[in-house]
């Protein structure tokens, strides 16, 4: 799982270091604007309502994958169509970011399925279905790339085809994986059936998903797009560390949701996270502050001199974030839904607040310092839900509800895939 989560950032960290040197700094921002409506409708809609439940209900991944992926598709559908509809208003008025939004929109359907795919590969346990899918996306964004750079059409458009439109000739191949959803999987039936856990997790990842979609969009109002830019950039330098210790954080959410272990075990596994998490953290530290400018511009390009200045806070957020490993996952993993969508609201409030009051204040490095500040209010909360939860006189529910089972009964031919 942790390799995949790396191969799966890869992709995505390596177009946003192209799109770094590549395009001019304003344009770099406009491209991490697509970049993060692709993120929230992805990480904070489609892999809510649909990865991470099927994550915390593994027996469905076993048995009504096809219903999954159909939920998925209707669901990153509908969002494709709200994004063509803002881009095209977008390009009415003659804004640069109609195009990339319509492109978005239009390649989110296979986006979201191949997304879906690596987590119902997890889910199965069989995390080596994942690994292929970002394999695929990476070796084709690879190409895509070179082939931009060869033909030298280094423009904004040309990047978004290249990023999403790798993404979605290797989403392809999740129907080779897990069989092609057919007309009756293409409804809301098994969205239905998990709604009592799905709704909570649209709210509570939708609330994070925010913090960096709207978020950057307050800071741009407040100081413009040079100020995103240098936000994004230093979310880039956070990257390693966050993917190791996001995809260790899965592997414990999913072992815990399909091994069911006692809170021993339980604090066993999010021990684990935490110890990666901090390690990784520490090593990050230490680049961050023996990495000379030479290759900090080898990196980033003309973007370095931006990020320059955040280099203590982005070092304070990496460790914060190591402190917190695994935390979310365990409760998820307990499907303890009701405290994480709380706390993710609440986390949001405070992280949104704190960026926008710093952007203010002192323009980029100002919002990432305000963010911080949330960041550390919430570590308090989610530690706290955590040993709430342990003391707690929990027993692990029963897979379906008599509601549930009321839902199911009304379908024929989905039983297997």
């Amino acid at each position: 799982m942790t390799l995949d989560q790396i191969i799966s950032s890869v992709s995505n960290f390596m177009v946003l270091i192209w799109s770094a040197h590549a395009l001019e700094p304003i344009d770099f921002g406009r491209f991490s604007l697509a970049f993060l409506i692709y993120m929230f409708i992805q990480g904070g809609i489609v892999r809510s309502l649909v990865s991470w439940t099927v994550m915390a209900h593994p027996e469905d991944a076993d048995s009504r994958a096809r219903g999954v992926l159909g939920s998925a598709v209707l669901l990153a559908f509908v969002a494709g169509l709200f994004c063509i509809a803002c881009g095209g208003a977008l390009l009415l008025v003659g804004s640069e970011m109609g195009t990339p939004i319509v492109l978005v929109g239009a390649l989110m359907p296979l986006l979201s399925i191949q997304d879906v795919g690596r987590y119902l590969g997890i889910a199965q346990a069989k995390p080596g279905r994942a690994v292929f899918l970002d394999t695929l996306w990476l070796v084709l964004t690879v190409a895509a790339l070179g082939a931009i750079a060869l033909t030298d059409n280094n423009s904004l458009l040309w990047l978004v085809l290249g990023w999403g439109g790798t993404g979605a000739l290797a989403g392809l191949w999740v129907f080779v994986q897990q069989g092609v959803p057919r007309a009756h999987d293409l409804s809301l039936r098994w969205l239905r059936s998990r709604w009592e856990f799905s709704w909570r997790s649209l709210v509570a990842a939708s609330s994070s998903a925010a913090v960096a979609m709207f978020g950057s969009l307050a800071v741009a109002v407040v100081s413009g797009p040079l100020a995103v830019a240098a936000v994004r950039a230093a979310l880039i330098l956070e990257r390693p560390s966050t993917t190791v210790q996001g995809s260790v954080a899965v592997s414990v959410g999913a072992d815990i949701a399909r091994q069911r272990p006692d809170n021993a075990g339980l604090i066993r596994m999010q021990r684990r996270a935490l110890v990666i998490g901090i390690a990784v953290a520490i090593v990050m530290v230490l680049i961050f502050f023996l990495i000379p400018d030479s290759f900090g511009r080898i990196l980033l390009g003309d973007v370095w001199a931006l990020v320059t200045p955040l280099l203590l806070v982005i070092s304070l957020r990496v460790l914060a974030n190591g402190t917190q490993s695994g935390v979310r996952a365990a409760l998820m993993g307990r499907r303890q839904i009701k405290p994480v969508m709380k706390i993710d609201i609440l986390g949001t409030v405070l992280m949104i607040a704190g960026m926008v009051i710093g952007a203010a204040i002192g323009d980029g490095e100002g919002a990432m310092w305000g963010a911080f500040v949330g960041q550390l209010i919430t570590i308090f909360f989610w530690w706290g839900a955590l040993i709430v939860h342990l003391r707690s006189d929990f027993t692990y529910p029963d897979d379906l509800d008599p509601a549930e089972v009321a839902i199911l009964e009304g379908r024929t031919g989905e039983a297997t895939v």
